[in-house]
């Protein structure tokens, strides 16, 4: 792995973290997922940058090396919408999105709203969640509540790395012992002998607002830059077959499905994935 260089821009009235590989080229911004972290990319951007490409990672609000938002504040896609906008301006005003589950969901969230901002989208399984009745909405936004009362009286609970990394490899079977390794090392902070999760507790309530496919569509239809969807033979996660192929005619996107790979391509099979990238980006003009 190439080494990346650690950097720190104000996006959303927050301080964002980034790692960036490469001095020049088409700016390119990974996103990471769910819980997870910048350096999950630090596999497969190094081949990305090398290709002539400058690249980030973001570490997302209260994940990674990001900051948290304070008393009162919380995690909706708005807000992320609201950091991509503040970090795009911050690297150009344009870039390529390249984003993973959580990551892809909000990219192109952002690239139906500023689409003229987002020179090529590569979504790698994520599309959306199943689609949500407006009927849920108060079980939500109760159970919302009971999960922010928990928290707050709920200890951080320490552990060993070797104990985190277990755990990875449990949760994600398909991650060697050295990838699990190296999520778990950048996802953890030291303190006092023990480690910790570096991400916000936040992130594990029960977000209160439900999907709306139809809301999202919405968003899809102004997408205006070339989109392509990758997933893995083996993932767990992938959308019935009948709503990928939806999403995807919305979206006049074309699909790369990797082999032997799982829910976490870049950190599965990273050289695939960046050769997939590659071809996408410069197929697609981004310069």
């Amino acid at each position: 792995m190439d080494a990346s260089r650690d950097r720190v821009i104000t996006a959303n009235r927050l301080t964002q973290h980034l790692l960036e590989w490469n001095e020049r080229g088409p700016v390119v911004l990974l996103l990471h997922g769910y819980l997870e972290h910048a350096h999950v990319w630090d596999f497969a951007a190094p081949r990305i940058a090398a290709a002539g490409y400058h690249v980030f990672a973001l570490d997302w609000p209260g994940h990674g090396d990001s900051e948290w938002v304070g008393p009162g504040g919380y995690y909706h896609f708005a807000d992320y919408t609201a950091v991509l906008a503040g970090v795009v301006r911050e690297l150009g005003g344009r870039a390529a999105l390249v984003g993973h589950s959580m990551g892809g969901n909000a990219a192109l969230v952002y690239a139906g709203t500023e689409p003229d901002r987002v020179a090529a989208l590569v979504s790698v399984d994520g599309l959306a969640p199943p689609a949500m009745s407006p009927e849920t909405a108060p079980d939500r936004f109760a159970q919302w509540l009971l999960d922010l009362e928990r928290i707050d009286h709920r200890p951080g609970r320490a552990f060993t790395l070797e104990e985190a990394t277990q755990r990875l490899r449990e949760r994600f079977p398909r991650f060697t012992e050295s990838v699990a390794r190296h999520v778990a090392v950048h996802g953890t902070r030291e303190h006092g002998g023990k480690r910790f999760w570096k991400f916000d507790p936040l992130h594990q309530t029960t977000s209160p607002q439900p999907y709306y496919v139809a809301q999202a569509q919405a968003f899809w239809r102004r997408v205006a830059c070339p989109v392509l969807y990758v997933d893995g033979t083996e993932s767990a996660l992938s959308l019935p077959s009948a709503e990928i192929a939806e999403t995807l005619a919305i979206l006049r996107a074309r699909r790369a499905t990797i082999e032997d790979a799982g829910h976490h391509p870049h950190l599965e099979r990273p050289g695939a994935l960046a050769d997939i990238v590659i071809r996408f980006l410069s197929a697609s003009a981004v310069a």
